[in-house]
């Protein structure tokens, strides 16, 4: 069969299609991560991203900007990992390029790859050639130089698909540590599972959806409207949040965001060429809406006063909550574990969410937690190097403000919270525990999850393995030898002080007998043992 355009109806069905073909395939791709320990989770990552742009394409009208602008939207929201990041990215970058277009023929869909492509390699400070980055340019360049020669759509995205496959077998080639691990890049297969299901739905062939498990939604509220939550009511330049929605006809949306940006801050302005919502704080509503009239038509006007506003808001904080509760600056931590959460929490952590190696929280669950903490600025400490980005998005979702201290472990996020100042402002704060995670090395103890060769080490599926800052150092038997094995590799110098974090599947007695044998090995250092309670790792320590 040949297919020249896809509307709105078949660009759902096509975008189901894909996902469900990646879903089905999750456990591949989380098989297919390079380092041999148990947090082989893009395929997961992936699958929670991509299902989170189907519910929010699905709730469109079968209008094809509708779709990509609700699935980007659902995508960033539902985010997970760096995986799930880029995959947001796509989504945007897509919807960006292609943007009006009623139906999607070759050029369009050649136009959104490589809008999708640039958008996420923006989204990655330092880009890696033989990531999903790779497969995704790739598959843009090949279908720029398909679209003058090729007329049908099936063989146009076939051959789009024959490229990129071809792409990720030589991805080994561009990632030595794909190539000593044996395999391709992980993300870059979970792109490759959704084409295939697109291509499939594209020749008409079923593909079943599962129905996925719902996510607690954001409270119900317009996704675009920033959080008006500012108690610095000192700090307020422009006092009234002015909200409308204009229509008319060849509305330029950049125009007017040149037009209005110096009368007021916090300015979104979204939609079309002929429907344009307006979201602004300014001092004179009138002189906005003034100008708005003369493009088109006026409605959903909604004008709020955030002096007062904040004023009612903060006399309600203070007589729900003590005057300790609002703090000028909030913390939010990602931890497994209940012992390593009590931790977090006994060094000033407001919110600590559950999560790590295999449990990614997504962008939303960040965004939760941040809009639970009575500041009016967060500090988010992600603690693992796979939710760093994640964490990164959240300001964009937020008018207060919030940064990101990258640190990539647990002891990472110890060693910033101890170099935490509450008097400090967000930058300065953000600055010192940065720096402080520096002056740690990471330590980790746990098992392969399947053979493989690393560093000259041969391992052996089940083996206990040891990884000193993410990189497998040794291997045993035993997780306590493995443990002191690894705490040989790490003493630098004049380290003196060595914190020990034991698991949920280590015992009290084992990790007391481990505590005297590093005090006995190392009768310089002082050694710390606490319980962490975290799974799949049977010992984390950090060395100073």
């Amino acid at each position: 069969m040949s297919l020249d355009l896809i509307d709105g109806p078949k660009l759902k069905k096509i975008i189901a299609a894909g996902v469900e073909t990646l879903v089905g395939h999750k456990d591949e791709v989380d098989a297919l991560n390079v380092f041999p320990v148990p947090d082989g989770d893009t395929g997961t990552n992936m699958s929670l991203t991509f299902q989170a742009a189907l519910r929010e394409a699905d709730k469109a009208k079968d209008v094809v900007p509708e779709i990509l602008e609700r699935a980007a939207q659902g995508a960033l929201m539902g985010a997970r990992g760096n995986s799930g990041v880029i995959v947001s990215q796509f989504f945007r970058g897509f919807a960006r390029a292609v943007g009006k277009a009623e139906k999607l023929g070759i050029a369009e869909i050649a136009k959104g790859i490589v809008g999708a492509a640039n958008t996420a390699y923006q989204a990655v400070r330092k880009p890696v050639e033989g990531t999903i980055l790779t497969v995704v340019r790739e598959a843009g360049e090949k279908a720029q130089k398909l679209q003058e020669k090729e007329k049908d759509l099936i063989r146009f995205t076939e051959q789009v698909y024959e490229h990129v496959d071809q792409v990720l077998a030589k991805t080994p080639e561009m990632l030595p540590t794909l190539k000593q691990a044996g395999v391709v890049d992980a993300g870059g297969q979970g792109m490759l599972f959704f084409f295939a299901g697109v291509i499939a739905a594209l020749k008409g062939e079923e593909v079943s959806v599962k129905k996925t498990d719902p996510v607690t939604p954001v409270e119900k509220k317009d996704i675009f409207a920033p959080v008006e939550d500012d108690f610095d009511l000192e700090n307020i330049t422009f006092q009234y949040c002015t909200e409308f929605i204009v229509r008319g006809e060849n509305l330029a949306l950049e125009t007017i965001k040149d037009d209005l940006s110096p009368h007021g801050d916090s300015m979104l302005v979204v939609g079309d060429e002929k429907t344009v919502k307006i979201h602004i704080h300014t001092n004179n509503p009138g002189l906005i809406l003034d100008y708005a009239v003369h493009l088109g038509e006026l409605s959903e006007i909604d004008i709020n006063n955030m002096v007062e506003q904040s004023q009612q808001r903060l006399e309600k904080l203070r007589r729900d909550q003590p005057p300790e509760a609002v703090k000028e600056i909030g913390l939010v931590a990602v931890a497994s574990g209940e012992g390593l959460q009590n931790i977090f929490r006994s060094l000033g952590v407001d919110e600590v969410i559950a999560g790590g190696q295999t449990m990614n929280p997504s962008t939303e669950d960040l965004y939760q937690a941040a809009m639970k903490v009575a500041a009016k600025q967060v500090l988010i400490l992600p603690n693992n190097g796979n939710i760093v980005m994640t964490a990164g998005q959240v300001g964009e979702l937020t008018d207060i403000p919030v940064a990101v201290i990258p640190s990539k472990s647990i002891p990472q996020g110890v060693a910033a919270l101890m170099a935490f100042t509450p008097e400090e402002s967000l930058v300065n704060n953000q600055e010192a525990m940065t720096r402080a995670i520096s002056t740690v090395i990471t330590g980790e103890v746990t098992f392969a999850v399947r053979t493989s060769t690393y560093n000259g080490l041969e391992i052996q599926e089940g083996d206990i393995i040891g990884l000193k800052e993410g990189d497998i150092t040794c291997k045993g038997k035993d997780a306590s030898a493995v443990l002191l094995d690894l705490l040989t590799h790490c003493m630098e110098g004049e380290d003196s002080f060595i914190t020990i974090y034991y698991g949920h599947d280590v015992n009290e007695k084992e990790a007391e007998g481990v505590l005297e044998k590093a005090q006995s090995l190392f009768p310089d250092a002082e050694v710390e043992l606490y319980y962490g309670g975290q799974p799949l790792y049977y010992y984390l320590f950090s060395v100073e």
